[in-house]
């Protein structure tokens, strides 16, 4: 009785927060962002300095090639993605697209910064400077790679509803899903070898965020003013 009036009052998305064990979901991400910003002020003070934006744009078929693996990876998205009638929260959007797009991306070029560090170190000790550099490279897109895939099924999951389709053209569609968003991170991690170009990635962050407000629609931020939009 006192289980079901309590999910009474509640609102259909907070219910399903509940139920996966995260009553409080606003709070988690807005600690992840904390621990984002210190990693950011601890090892990442130069590239936020440097605006090496134009850097990266000089280059236009590195320029292509990131919006086209932009464009595949929210294409694919899309196909395989569902909202359950969730409506559009555009506060919520605004709020979580750029919190996370600038925090979150803190993390991964926090992360890739170790990677690239710890490969240039030893491949340095008995290779060239270049060879050096490469593996710095590669070492960081690794780190970066498994940081994206724990930090998704550990964290992401957990806050985010339920949101995948199911249906068997749904799994045919999302067995390519993770090949784009490979391709997607090696174009970041390039901006972040090539140029130390943090700002074009949290662009980019940024916009991927957007489109899974839009798509998902998650209740995050907008617990209390959307309310009966919530309910409805």
């Amino acid at each position: 009785m006192d289980v079901q009036l309590e999910t009474t009052t509640r609102t259909k998305s907070e219910v399903t927060y509940v139920r996966m064990g995260v009553a409080h979901p606003e709070r988690a991400i807005l600690i992840y962002w904390g621990i984002s910003l210190v990693l950011a002020a601890l090892v990442l003070r130069n590239w936020l300095g440097s605006w090496n934006v134009p850097a990266t744009f000089s280059h236009p078929g590195l320029v292509a090639y990131l919006i086209l693996t932009f464009g595949l990876s929210q294409v694919l998205y899309v196909l395989v993605a569902r909202h359950d009638d969730r409506p559009i929260l555009p506060w919520s959007t605004l709020i979580f697209a750029l919190g996370n797009g600038l925090c979150e991306t803190f993390s991964f070029a926090a992360v890739y910064w170790l990677g690239s560090v710890i490969g240039s170190w030893v491949v340095g000790m008995f290779a060239s400077a270049a060879a050096a550099s490469a593996a710095g490279f590669v070492l960081g897109l690794i780190f970066f790679s498994i940081y994206g895939g724990l930090i998704h099924g550990l964290f992401w999951l957990r806050l985010l509803p339920p949101h995948f389709d199911e249906s068997p053209r749904s799994q045919s569609i999302r067995k390519f899903r993770p090949m784009a968003e490979v391709a997607l991170v090696i174009g970041w991690c390039l901006c972040l070898w090539l140029f130390q170009d943090i700002w074009t990635v949290i662009f980019f962050h940024t916009l991927v965020d957007v489109g899974l407000m839009l798509r998902v629609r998650p209740v995050l931020f907008h617990r209390h003013s959307g309310r009966m939009a919530a309910d409805a």
